[in-house]
């Protein structure tokens, strides 16, 4: 009986030790693995470099190749490229850019790898751009999965350095971001901008990037004369940042400088005459990019689902059907897309709403008829004010609408149709913004000042319902 006892008690010790383990377990910290560093030898340098590579938040789950961005002065401008790669990336309901590896170089010897304007020439500068092109890339294509777009990435002299590299290995990397690169101003490195500038223009099918944000530095006026003569394949641009100084410019730069080198990565209104995005014109879209960016771009799963979302919304099932299989042969098949593609047949079944085909081919309003309807009218909610503009300018109807939110900056919708139906109701389509269906408002004159009648989101997904609205006249 005693064992019996103690054997209980040993019993229920050790249920609460396992418990208070299990709890204390629950509360150790767990580390956040961003990147890793690792060491290079190099022969050219005679010396051990370090190295810290980001790596995207997919790659260890997926067989995905990525393009790489290669970024000088790696120990303070690792981290901040890599954060703006994984935010322009993963953090918006269309991705900005394509995922990314962040290859950070540390520094060794500043002044000798990347000189000053007048040190160049004293061999400095080769040896460590032929550590980058014949010891480190070869290294780095070798450890992980890339594309075979290289970025290259620099600040004050890391940015002369990175036109240096264009200059002399223009093949090493495809595009380059130089920010505040002491360029206009030193007569010691005007046979280097020339050279580069060379190698931009002799080449008929180039289709490098090339991006400079300045603010004390860069070429300034002399940017013109920099990529002028270039190909149609070649882009380039200069952005001032103003707010900043040369030492603070890095963290704004990075992300400036990476959203204009992808600013064809986020589709444009590239939609068929239906106003939807299918697999043909996003098939296309990014086929012109993977021309540009030198590899085999594929149409991002953010994109498929999300245009899958708005197409199911308009009841075009059977393309929305063709976005979310794309998205399944690409990514692999998950919970989201099993619900988009439930919701997708159901949407097949029930067929189109015939009234976009309708709105799509309405004929110009009527001018004797928008009459009682011509001036300005307001409607005020608690989240702002609309304004509804009518007026006939060389006997055609023209309409603006203009949206004051509160707290921000007012901006127009596109305004898609205006018609007057029977007995007198005035009615008109908004477009939702660069999303798919139309914002159809119908109202009715109740006095001369007042328009008062209902809105109703037609094809747009997790809309509210119909609702009463009021627009008053604007003397």
């Amino acid at each position: 009986m005693q064992k019996r006892v103690v054997f209980g008690l040993l019993c229920i010790l050790f249920v609460f030790t396992v418990a208070a383990f299990e709890v204390l377990s629950q509360n150790v910290p767990a580390p956040i693995t961003i990147g890793e560093s690792w060491q290079i030898t190099s022969k050219r340098l005679s010396e051990t470099r370090e190295v810290r590579v980001f790596l995207p938040s997919s790659y260890s789950n997926s067989k995905r190749r990525y393009p790489v961005i290669y970024t000088l002065d790696g120990e303070l401008t690792g981290p901040v490229v890599a954060s703006a790669v994984q935010f322009m990336a993963g953090s918006s309901p269309i991705p900005q850019m394509p995922e990314a590896i962040v290859v950070a170089i540390v520094n060794s010897d500043r002044n000798r790898d990347m000189p000053v304007p007048n040190a160049y020439g004293k061999k400095g500068e080769s040896n460590f751009l032929a550590f980058l092109t014949d010891e480190l890339i070869p290294t780095v294509e070798q450890k992980y999965r890339t594309h075979q777009l290289r970025i290259l990435v620099g600040h004050s002299q890391g940015g002369l350095f990175a036109i240096y590299a264009l200059a002399e290995r223009p093949s090493a990397f495809q595009w380059y971001l130089s920010m505040d690169a002491p360029v206009t101003g030193f007569p010691e490195v005007k046979p280097l901008i020339e050279k580069a500038r060379v190698e931009i223009t002799k080449n008929p099918n180039y289709r490098g990037r090339v991006v400079s944000i300045e603010k004390l530095y860069g070429w300034r006026k002399e940017w013109t004369s920099f990529v002028s003569g270039a190909p149609k394949g070649f882009y380039g641009e200069q952005v001032e940042i103003k707010d900043e100084t040369h030492e603070t410019l890095v963290y704004k730069g990075v992300y400036e400088g990476l959203k204009i080198l992808f600013h064809d990565h986020t589709p444009t209104m590239n939609k068929d005459d239906r106003g939807i995005f299918t697999v043909a014109t996003l098939d296309q879209m990014y086929k012109e990019r993977s021309q540009d960016y030198g590899y085999q771009v594929d149409i991002p799963k953010e994109l498929l689902l999300m245009t899958a979302a708005q197409d199911t919304a308009m009841r075009y099932g059977a393309e929305a059907i063709d976005l979310i299989k794309r998205a399944i042969g690409l990514y692999g098949e998950s919970s989201e897309t099993k619900r988009l593609m439930a919701e997708a047949e159901q949407a097949a079944k029930s067929g189109r709403d015939p009234r976009f085909a309708e709105w799509a081919n309405l004929p110009a309003p009527d001018a004797v008829k928008m009459k009682p309807f011509l001036g300005s009218w307001q409607m005020t909610t608690e989240r702002g004010t609309e304004s509804m503009l009518f007026e006939v300018y060389d006997g055609a109807v023209r309409t603006r609408c203009t949206v004051a939110p509160l707290g921000g900056s007012p901006f127009q919708m596109d305004v898609q149709f205006v018609r007057v139906i029977a007995d007198g109701t005035l009615q008109w389509g908004l477009r939702n913004g660069r999303g798919a269906g139309i914002i159809l408002r119908t109202v009715k004159l109740r006095d001369e000042d007042t328009l008062q009648g209902t809105t109703e989101p037609v094809g747009i997904e997790q809309a509210p319902p119909p609702h009463a609205v009021t627009y008053r006249r604007k003397s």
